[in-house]
């Protein structure tokens, strides 16, 4: 048997393991935090095709020694690893992590405010722009971006993640 077959086994096993968790939204909140993830899905399986996708890059010849892709690759099997074998870990980790992500999506909308104050500065400092300028593009663009990012935060702090229920 390859590596790459005992690698894709030890998926596969995981896999499972993680399937069988009732409670798939920590799994994929401790998920969406760490930091060798690409995708900000809201499921499990997504996180599990991303690794699935890294170990296929991996084992390619083309980029079979580049070594942030098997750091990477390591990285989330190790997560993985813990979050199937390892319970109490799941629960500890899901009230930091969600006290991390939480702060710093805030800290990304108060950002976002800031530049839709320096747009509405800008549109009041100059009345006789036309309706087409690039500025009121922006400015509708970041206003989106805001209300998204507000309606992400409302539901992941509906969820209640980070209370005392978890630990």
């Amino acid at each position: 048997m390859t590596l790459q077959q005992q690698v894709e086994q030890t998926l596969s096993k995981l896999t499972e393991r993680l399937k069988q968790n009732p409670d798939q939204e920590k799994l994929v909140s401790i998920l969406q935090s760490h930091t060798s993830f690409i995708c900000q899905a809201e499921t499990l399986d997504d996180y599990l095709e991303e690794t699935k996708r890294l170990i296929d890059l991996a084992f390619n010849k083309t980029t079979q020694n580049d070594e942030r892709l098997a750091d990477r690759l390591n990285d989330q099997l190790e997560l993985l690893a813990k979050l199937a074998l390892n319970q109490k870990l799941i629960d500890i980790n899901a009230a930091t992590e969600y006290k991390s992500r939480v702060g710093k999506m805030h800290q990304t909308l108060a950002q976002y405010r800031q530049y839709l104050a320096q747009f509405d500065d800008q549109i009041r400092l100059n009345p006789n722009l036309p309706a087409e300028h690039s500025i009121f593009k922006r400015r509708e663009r970041c206003l989106s971006a805001i209300l998204q990012l507000e309606e992400k935060i409302s539901k992941i702090e509906q969820k209640g993640y980070g209370t005392n229920r978890f630990i």
